[in-house]
């Protein structure tokens, strides 16, 4: 078995209970193994002893330029970086089927002290913050191999988070100094600065391709990790507290192909989910070590094309498809139709009809793609060209799918039994009524 296909197995359909939290979404056992997340065994069996998994911090992933064939046969098949701090090593897939390592604790050129953040684009470029050491190394990837390009040595106190913009821009926190800065290039003499409050992690948004929002801004983990910052324009344009989603910390941001911003909780053990405005939208994960918990996550990198995601453990890493979920508000009946309120949790394609007691498809309030936010449904009891249907016990149902990867292997329905007030319709306005539905 390939390094990959231990975390990217490939999976068949399948449907869930709608109380399972689906935010994210994991292969079944039945087609991986139960090989979910790759930990301390899986590390050994690669690396032969070498290192094992000990304070993992940043990641990140990417397709590489040489790596990519014709068509799309292997489009999903991303090389995947891991810091691991405690050893000083960055742990990343040498090819499909093997791990490398580079680094080691020491202050070297080639060597690393408990670096923290690190990105990486097609071309090869990989930075990392080596905050033991107060510099930024850059790496250059050919084939299965990394070797030390440059390093930036700016008056760094402690840089911690890394990401990289267009045109090969490095964005560099530093959590000593309070201080963001923009290098337009790795050589670049003059980067621009932003002040900000101890700065941390930092994830960048229109850095290239798969990109929904025709936006250029960064996310910036701030004051201890209990803020998160939208930075556009050297400005900070949108904040949210930790108190927002509930949780204890932000440790690494990641955004999305709609401009959604994900961040990782290690003590409450959750990733966080805002929207580009950063208006909190839902939380995935609890304590522990199960198919929907996380363990002490920290690192968090996703792939914008295919909603691929991995996450840093205390002792090994996830992988996860971006998924769908929704939460139901209210609904109530009227004797003649119905109102439903309920909050989209991710965009999605989804398919909501209302049945008779037969079965027949009497309504449809939506079939196609919806936004990520509230949502009101109101049918008033009519079929698609304004007969009365008859009623009876009737049914709602909504029927939701991931716009990535996971579309066509993952889809989530919520069922809504009521009854409607009986009335007696003609021959052809009953035969109406079961034709097709409300848009």
């Amino acid at each position: 078995m390939t390094i990959f296909a231990l975390i990217l197995a490939l999976v068949s359909a399948w449907v869930v209970d709608p109380a399972d939290p689906t935010l994210l979404v994991f292969p079944p056992y039945g087609h991986c193994m139960g090989i979910y997340r790759a930990g301390t065994e899986q590390l050994a069996m690669l690396l032969g002893g070498l290192v094992r998994f000990d304070d993992p911090q940043g990641l990140a992933c990417v397709k590489l330029s040489e790596w990519d064939s014709p068509g799309e046969n292997d489009d999903d098949e991303l090389a995947v970086y891991g810091v691991n701090s405690r050893t000083g090593h960055i742990i990343y897939n040498a090819n499909m089927y093997t791990l490398g390592l580079y680094g080691g604790n020491g202050s070297g050129p080639a060597q690393l002290s408990a670096p923290h953040g690190i990105a990486a684009d097609p071309s090869g470029l990989v930075v990392v913050a080596d905050t033991g050491n107060r510099r930024v190394v850059v790496l250059e990837r050919r084939g299965t191999r990394m070797k030390t390009s440059s390093i930036i040595e700016d008056g760094f106190s402690e840089p911690w988070g890394v990401a990289i913009g267009e045109r090969r821009s490095i964005y560099v926190t530093d959590r000593g100094t309070g201080v963001l800065r923009i290098y337009d290039s790795p050589s670049d003499p003059a980067p621009r600065s932003i002040a900000l409050d101890r700065p941390t992690g930092v994830a960048v948004y229109g850095d290239g391709s798969w990109n929904a929002l025709d936006e250029r801004f960064a996310v910036v983990v701030c004051s201890s990790g209990t803020v998160l910052n939208r930075i556009e324009g050297g400005e900070v344009v949108a904040s949210a507290g930790i108190s927002d989603c509930g949780g204890s910390v932000f440790n690494y941001p990641v955004i999305d192909y709609y401009g959604n911003t994900w961040v990782t909780d290690s003590i409450s053990c959750m990733i966080h989910k805002f929207d580009p405005d950063l208006d909190y939208i839902a939380s995935f994960g609890s304590p522990g070590t199960g198919d929907r918990q996380l363990d002490r996550p920290t690192g968090l990198t996703l792939w914008r094309r295919y909603g691929q995601i991995f996450v840093a453990e205390r002792e090994g890493a996830r992988y996860f498809w971006v998924g769908t979920d929704m939460k139901i508000g209210s609904f109530s009946s009227s004797g003649r139709g119905f109102t439903m309120t309920g909050t989209l949790l991710e965009k999605s394609m989804v398919l909501a009809q209302v049945f008779d007691e037969s079965g027949a498809d009497v309504a449809t309030m939506h079939n196609g793609r919806m936004d990520t936010g509230p949502f009101t449904f109101t049918w008033d009891g009519t079929d698609v060209l304004g007969n009365p249907v008859r009623g009876g016990s009737m049914e709602l149902v909504i029927r939701i799918e991931p716009t990535y990867s996971s579309r066509g292997y993952f889809s989530k329905t919520f069922r809504q039994r009521f009854d409607m007030d009986i009335v007696e319709t003609g021959a052809g306005q009953d035969e109406g009524s079961r034709r097709g539905g409300r848009t």
